[in-house]
């Protein structure tokens, strides 16, 4: 039998791979996805965006927020943690309606206390450092649209025009955190990588020896950011708590993170063909390959305030913005504007030590969030609103405890008067943890 580490590398290098492959298909049809780098993919776990998106303050002893490398530092657990996605939309654009789904893959990560707990425990001592490293996987933004346009013009007839674009960016980060007492710091370095395909083709059905036009985009990019995040937690019971010979329980936290922007790399092969439908004959009119471009990805900062009582509820408020608007790209030229999100959610657990009943062990949440997407539609900023709710189930793997975590949105996204979102997403996510990473053996 495979020892517990083996199988946990054994199960992050088939999870990693089957991710990967994940992430390279498209999903979704969602015109939304048209403009800019396409449709951003929520970077915050399913445990945080079921309190509303609290990713500047969110952090646990079980599990690591990426959204805050700072988190790392207050990780007592080797956690593997895997999530997916579903979504139900409903597009709305002028008169025309159309439900889709969709879903993805939307985080993968390894979280290692190299500091374990559990030494600190069997030697009877207390250490007031700790450090944990991070690995892990997301997506940063997917396109996926497949549209169908018919005009009837005077003297041509009909004319028919396709558009389909797939593809998308992806993080590669890993991140340290590192915590003295009650202040907590930490860094991720970011690769960004993905490939975007955009095509188009126009058919003039009723011109009998006519040209139709198909134009073809693939883009690939390149790039690297860094983030760095603090989070300080202040007990405010800790007289009383010295008093009783036990561990603070009302504790206050404020935490942020800074993300440098993204200088980023394209390589570009564009084609613009014009294909005679009788004859085969072919004109060429554009066909480059390997065009050099740059472009800059700004950088997000957040801020958060949390008031948790240990092993019974937590609230907090969170803030997010990214200054959008001096995005470039001259592969894909778009106009952005300043991007921004508020969130606000708690969760509660009845009662964590519960014998009698497994539903007071879980932990439930709940908030709402409203955002400004960087996109312009019709001259119009993209905006997303949405209520959040979900639960944390505990279970026992090797006598430690894991976690299933499910969340859900309830919300509408608008791009100008025209075109709207209703949609319903469900987020499902696992947490496998252990405590056996790095002990220190002894023998007598």
């Amino acid at each position: 039998m495979f020892k517990p580490i083996t199988k946990y590398l054994l199960i992050s290098i088939i999870i990693v791979n089957v991710t990967g492959i994940a992430l390279a298909q498209p999903k979704d049809n969602s015109p939304f996805s048209q403009f800019g780098l396409g449709d951003f993919v929520d970077s915050d776990m399913p445990s945080s965006h079921a309190m509303g998106g609290l990713g500047a303050i969110y952090h646990d002893f079980f599990e690591a927020n990426l959204e805050n490398p700072a988190s790392l530092g207050f990780l007592q657990y080797t956690s593997l943690q895997l999530g997916f996605m579903v979504k139900r939309s409903n597009y709305t654009r002028i008169d025309e309606k159309q439900t889709i789904w969709n879903g993805n893959t939307n985080h993968f990560s390894l979280n290692i206390p190299l500091i374990n707990p559990l030494n600190e425990a069997l030697e009877r001592r207390e250490s007031k450092f700790s450090w944990a490293t991070s690995f892990s996987l997301r997506p940063f933004s997917q396109v996926g649209y497949n549209v169908s346009i018919v005009d009837e013009v005077d003297s041509i007839g009909t004319v028919q025009s396709n558009f389909r674009g797939y593809g998308g960016l992806y993080n590669i980060t890993w991140g340290n955190g590192f915590k003295y007492k009650n202040l907590s710091a930490g860094i991720n370095l970011n690769i960004l990588r993905g490939q975007q395909v955009y095509e188009s083709q126009t058919y003039f059905a009723d011109l009998s020896n006519a040209f139709n036009d198909a134009f073809n985009s693939t883009i690939s990019y390149k790039g690297f950011n860094y983030r760095i995040g603090a989070i300080y937690e202040l007990p405010l019971d800790l007289k009383a708590a010295r008093g009783e010979d036990d561990k603070p329980s009302k504790l206050l936290s404020a935490g942020f993170f800074v993300n440098g922007k993204t200088n980023f790399n394209t390589k570009s092969d564009i084609s613009r063909l014009s294909i005679n439908s009788l004859t085969s004959d072919v004109d060429t009119a554009v066909y480059v390959t390997d065009a050099s471009g740059k472009g800059i990805i700004p950088g997000p900062w957040g801020f958060g305030v949390m008031y948790r009582h240990a092993g019974d509820f937590r609230v907090g408020v969170d803030y997010q913005a990214s200054k959008w608007s001096i995005y470039e790209n001259e592969a894909r030229p778009a106009t952005m504007k300043d991007a921004s999100k508020f969130s606000f959610g708690g969760a509660w657990i009845p009662d964590a030590n519960s014998i009698t009943s497994y539903f007071k062990r879980v932990e439930y949440r709940a908030g709402f969030y409203t955002k400004n997407d960087p996109r312009v539609i019709e001259d119009s900023q993209v905006k997303e609103a949405a209520f959040t709710f979900g639960a944390a189930f505990p279970f026992i793997i090797q006598r430690n405890i894991s976690w299933m975590q499910l969340g859900f949105d309830i919300g509408k996204r608008t791009g100008g008067d025209r075109l709207t979102d209703n949609f319903v997403r469900a987020n499902i996510a696992f947490i496998f943890n252990d405590n056996a990473w790095f002990i220190k053996g002894k023998y007598d």
